[in-house]
């Protein structure tokens, strides 16, 4: 979105996505796109604070109201081109004119980060069915503990066997 000034207002994607809050982190799933993403706190507050109202300037002085200490506008840029990048946000937000992109590298190097947690936005990498179900090996199913026996099919455990809980608190290929 943008105001009548032309300043780009961010606004978070809210449509096909699940959300979980745990300490210091937030994970997204996308239902459409089947992507997770999690969110570390300072990129989440970014993203949360992003409702199509907030331009860049209110973005960064929010931040820097709930981590009690100056933040530069190039940490909400940072933040803004990862949750991007993951299509996490309803539309593409144009910089200004002579802004370049910036890395965390960059935010590093010139001493952003004394005060502030740089944002990141890291993509979770799910397995596929067909991965979930891949045959490991009699002695990887012997060294596993229960609950985390998983039913996986055993390579040389012979037809039809699969990694299952045995007693006392182990698994074995049955």
């Amino acid at each position: 979105m943008k105001r009548s000034n032309g300043k780009d207002l961010p606004k978070a994607r809210e449509k096909d996505l699940v959300t979980r809050q745990i300490p210091g982190e937030l994970l997204v799933y996308d239902l459409k796109r089947h992507k997770a993403f999690c969110l570390n706190d300072t990129a989440a507050a970014i993203w949360k604070s992003c409702n199509g109202r907030r331009d860049v300037n209110e973005l960064t002085r929010l931040l820097g109201g709930d981590r009690k200490s100056p933040v530069d506008e190039k940490v909400v840029w940072l933040a803004l081109d990862q949750l991007e990048k993951s299509n996490l946000l309803r539309e593409k937000v144009s910089r200004p004119a002579g802004l370049p992109r910036v890395s965390r590298r960059d935010l590093i190097r010139v001493g952003v980060v004394a005060a502030i947690t740089l944002p990141l936005v890291t993509m979770i990498a799910a397995p596929v069915a067909a991965q979930v179900g891949s045959p490991i090996t009699t002695t990887t199913c012997n060294g596993r503990l229960q609950p985390n026996c998983g039913g996986n099919p055993c390579s040389n455990g012979g037809p039809g066997t699969t990694c299952q809980p045995k007693a006392p608190g182990g698994c074995s290929c049955q």
